[in-house]
Parts: structure tokens; C-alpha cells; sequence
């Protein structure tokens, strides 16, 4: 099953912040990723990831008309996992719910506080998403079997 994660809340409140930390703490991770597409401007990323084998599409806007545009974008080249903003209702939330043959992980993205403890928030929520992440391509890689020689 392919997944999605989608980092829910109300305008203005650090989401396209965390998800750019995301791409961030993902890139440094994995210096080997391969980038397939990279769309980013001062505020908000598109970006596709491919990670030990694992298709990553990362979009931070959460406007609808845009969103929607990078979810089919991101099926149609065949995403297995698809990070993305959404508000708390409405059409962001209907475009993520109605992807077929995804499961879907929702994140809320904790409320608005003083700008220092926003950043901090905004690592911490982050660092969730990567270790979800990280979960699903650990995952795909094959288990290492030992075996032993017969004269062992």
C-alpha cells in the first residue's frame, strides 16, 4: 500500500516551514537521493525524493487548486509516498481522502506559539515525519539472512 502523510492545519500556523525541514532532514540523511523534480521558492517546495528505491513526493502549499495539481502529479509518476500540507477541513482534506490506493497519516500541526517555540515545534513534528518515513523505507529493504556454512 502506498501512503500518504499529510500535515493538517489552520493557515499560517509553521506547516510549510516543517515540511521544508522535512525535505531538509531527509536530504542530509540520505546524501545519495536522488531529486527528479525540485520546484522551490522562498516560502514552499515540490519536490520528488527517490530514497533506497522509495518515490517521495513532498509538496508544503496547502492552497487547494495547487495541492490537488501535486497530488495527481505525484500519482501519475508513481509516488509511493506522498508528504503534503492540508488545512483542517474542506478541500485540501476531501483532495488527500480521496486518493485510491493510499493510506493515509494524518499529523496535526500544533498551534501557533511564540516564534522560538515555533521553530521548535516545527523540528519536533518534523522529525515525526522522517521517522515515519524512515519506517516505510526500512520496510522495502530486504531482510539481511545470515546463514551459517555447514562447516561452522
Amino acid at each position: 500500500m502506498k501512503n500518504v502523510i499529510a500535515l493538517r492545519g489552520k493557515s499560517r500556523m509553521g506547516k510549510s516551514q516543517t515540511i521544508r525541514t522535512v525535505v531538509e532532514m531527509l536530504s542530509e540523511k540520505h546524501p545519495d537521493t536522488s531529486v527528479e523534480h525540485n520546484h522551490t521558492t522562498k516560502v514552499d517546495v515540490r519536490v520528488v525524493l527517490t530514497i533506497s528505491g522509495l518515490k517521495i513526493g513532498i509538496e508544503s502549499q496547502g492552497d487547494p487548486n495547487r495541492l490537488k495539481e501535486s497530488l495527481d502529479f505525484f500519482v501519475k509518476i508513481g509516488c509511493d509516498v506522498i508528504v503534503c500540507a492540508t488545512r483542517t477541513s474542506g478541500a485540501t482534506v476531501n483532495a488527500v481522502s480521496a486518493l485510491q490506493g493510499f493510506d493515509v497519516h494524518w499529523v496535526q500541526q500544533q498551534p501557533k506559539s511564540q516564534p522560538h517555540e515555533q521553530v521548535l515545534r516545527s523540528l519536533i513534528q518534523a522529525r515525526e515525519i522522517v521517522e515515519k518515513i524512515e519506517a516505510l523505507i526500512a520496510a522495502r529493504q530486504p531482510v539481511k539472512v545470515l546463514s551459517r556454512s555447514a562447516g561452522a
